[in-house]
């Protein structure tokens, strides 16, 4: 069994998958050409993903750093799921929150008017929001958002996919467990490439 004294782990080396909206895709450098891939707020997702070719480890949080906006209502609820599938693109499940047998790899949410940061206590791998004011936006107006993941310690195969999926609400019916009074309305824009540096960053471990 491996010990380690430092958390995160000395050895993680945190790596930034770009999200490309044209392709749905996760890309390891900068995608150049601006885009946006919207869905319905209340009931659809955006998905984004990246099948790898060697096998890699991530232990730890992550972080997704996304350009968002609205069409509709001057706020927006994000969640943020992190899953994994397997070489024939099957599901891969983990135990999670109470018992739940079907949870994902990681997941994570932010109320977007809550976005604002405590520069002491965050990280540029652990956003650290201060929920002291709120900052509510306009129709359509674009704005970065840090969205802390909870940590997880996963492994994927050569073969495996890594799916980032953003949507309205939770990603599935937890027992004892749910988001309440969300406020989406409209439909949400997910903004990527050139100046809206969206990113998933992870924990990679060498293998």
């Amino acid at each position: 069994m491996r010990h380690e004294a430092h958390w995160p782990l000395a050895d993680a080396r945190f790596v930034p998958l770009y999200l490309d909206a044209d392709q749905g895709a996760l890309r390891v450098t900068p995608v150049a050409s601006e885009a946006h891939i919207d869905y319905d707020a209340t009931r659809g997702q955006a998905a984004f993903s990246l099948r790898f070719t060697e096998a890699v480890e991530f232990t730890g949080a992550a972080k997704l750093h996304v350009w968002v906006s609205t069409s509709d209502g001057d706020d927006l609820d994000l969640f943020v799921v992190l899953k994994k599938f397997d070489e024939r693109g099957r599901e891969v499940f983990f135990s999670g929150y109470n018992g739940y047998r079907k949870d994902a790899v990681a997941k994570g949410w932010l109320r977007v008017s809550h976005r604002a940061l405590d520069p002491i206590r965050s990280r540029p791998s652990r956003p650290y929001h201060s929920h002291d004011r709120l900052e509510k936006v306009s129709a359509e107006e674009i704005v970065p958002a840090e969205i802390e993941i909870l940590p997880s310690s996963t492994r994927f195969e050569v073969a495996s996919q890594l799916d980032v999926v953003i949507l309205g609400r939770d990603a599935a019916r937890y027992p004892a467990f749910r988001h309440r009074h969300l406020i989406n309305r409209g439909r949400h824009k997910i903004h990527c490439g050139g100046r809206f540096d969206s990113h998933l960053l992870l924990p990679l471990i060498p293998t």
